[in-house]
């Protein structure tokens, strides 16, 4: 009988065929991808990679960009959403095909290696994970509460050390699952099969570490970062409202903006800490049950690939809250688009947004020097270039209208070439960035 895995293996029951004794049909009897759940499990396992692979990769992107910092929402906990998202990425590259290809093909083709270091990276990435939650949920407690403490106790230096911490602390917890996870051979009347589980002196410290974990690593944290969570959210939403009517307008709108910041942050993170819970609880609890029976159903065991995929899942769904309730990418749209627009009032255009809609090409052109056959060409000539970014660009346009370098460079006298060159250059480096 096979022991049941741990919470936080990658289908470690998984068997391995010995070529030298298994047939042609037994071979053939391994391959599972004719059955309905594993068809099911396919379809599933491959959207959970695309959205997470695609996801955690765009995450990385804006939040290592050198624009970050004016990213709204996120600056005050950008090192650990960087974090955070390595740890995803990290369940997806590497556990989630293994798992899947061992639920293909009921085979262990993959050595002890990967027997060992597979279980053992999705167990540091889930436990990583959590515990990066939790700094986030205190950090942003703090930033509620009083904010000048919070930027002296989380510093840049401090934060990277915090995150060395984590990785520290939950190697160090996770390393038994690294020690007992080991191939071992089964022999039967024609084949023999490699099986790649843990391997305990007892049953009962199998089930002790497993309730460890169980305590550890998801009853704690969840409790701490939703309490936590909660405390946060009655300062934002229920606290006593200040007035700032002796303010000026400008003050008003900075207090406000600031208050709404803190308010999408602390919806983030409670999110987040939901996904979790919602993610981890079935495949926490099933293999809980295992361990309390020594014959488990059957039911119970065709459930457990369905839990697991549940858990990995969690990995891809957490872009998913950076996006619409972090607004991680609208905030990127969002500094594109001001700069779109200081652009465009560089030229007096009456309107210039997100998408490049312009002002009629005559307006805002009077200058003594450019005549008003020539201001139309030269308008048309700034709008079409405006989404090109490129002086060059801009100066190829103006020739093809029918304008020299010199009716170019005549501008009004309030936009100097400096200033072009300047927000051009910028413009140009936000699309590099974001786009």
């Amino acid at each position: 009988q096979l022991s049941p895995p741990s919470p936080h293996s990658c289908s470690t029951t998984a068997l391995s065929k010995n070529s030298t004794t298994v047939t042609a049909s037994t071979a053939m009897l391994l391959w599972t991808l004719h059955e309905p759940s594993t068809i099911a499990l396919t379809v599933m396992y491959s959207l959970s990679f695309i959205l997470g692979f695609v996801g955690n990769l765009m995450s990385l992107r804006v939040l290592t960009s050198r624009r970050s910092r004016q990213l709204a929402g996120v600056s005050a906990t950008r090192s650990l959403l960087v974090n955070l998202a390595v740890c995803d990425l990290a369940v997806v590259c590497v556990c989630m095909p293994i798992t899947l290809g061992s639920q293909i093909y009921t085979a262990w083709v993959y050595g002890d290696l990967l027997c060992r270091a597979v279980p053992f990276t999705q167990a540091v990435s889930v436990s990583a994970s959590v515990l990066t939650l939790t700094v986030i949920s205190v950090n942003r407690y703090y930033s509620v509460r009083s904010p000048l403490r919070a930027r002296t106790m989380f510093t840049r230096r401090r934060i990277l050390a915090t995150v060395a911490v984590v990785w520290t602390v939950s190697s160090m917890m996770c390393a038994p699952i690294a020690v007992m996870n080991r191939r071992r051979e089964i022999s039967f009347e024609t084949f023999t099969i490699l099986v790649c589980q843990e391997e305990w002196p007892q049953h009962r410290l199998k089930q002790g570490y497993n309730v460890l974990l169980f305590v550890m690593l998801y009853c704690l944290p969840v409790t701490f970062n939703l309490t936590i969570g909660f405390l946060t959210g009655r300062r934002l939403w229920g606290g006593k409202k200040s007035t700032f009517s002796d303010l000026d307008p400008r003050s008003q709108a900075l207090h406000t903006s600031r208050l709404k910041m803190r308010q999408k942050i602390a919806k983030m993170v409670v999110c987040l800490v939901l996904l979790f819970a919602v993610s981890w609880l079935p495949l926490y609890l099933a293999d809980l049950w295992i361990d309390c029976e020594q014959r488990p159903s059957s039911w119970l065991l065709q459930t457990r690939p369905f839990a697991q995929w549940l858990g990995l899942t969690n990995s891809s769904l957490n872009p998913i809250c950076y996006c619409f309730i972090g607004d991680l990418y609208r905030s990127a749209k969002v500094i594109r688009t001001r700069y779109y627009q200081k652009v465009a009032a560089l030229f007096n255009s009456a309107s210039f947004s997100s998408s490049v809609t312009v002002a009629p090409p005559a307006a805002g052109i009077t200058d003594s020097k450019v005549s008003s056959a020539e201001r139309r060409p030269i308008a048309a000539a700034v709008a079409a270039s405006a989404s090109m970014v490129t002086i060059p660009r801009l100066l190829n346009l103006a020739r093809v209208q029918g304008l020299g370098y010199n009716s170019f460079y005549h501008l009004p006298k309030t936009i100097t070439q400096q200033e072009v060159k300047c927000h051009v250059s910028l413009l140009f480096f936000v699309f590099h960035c974001f786009c």
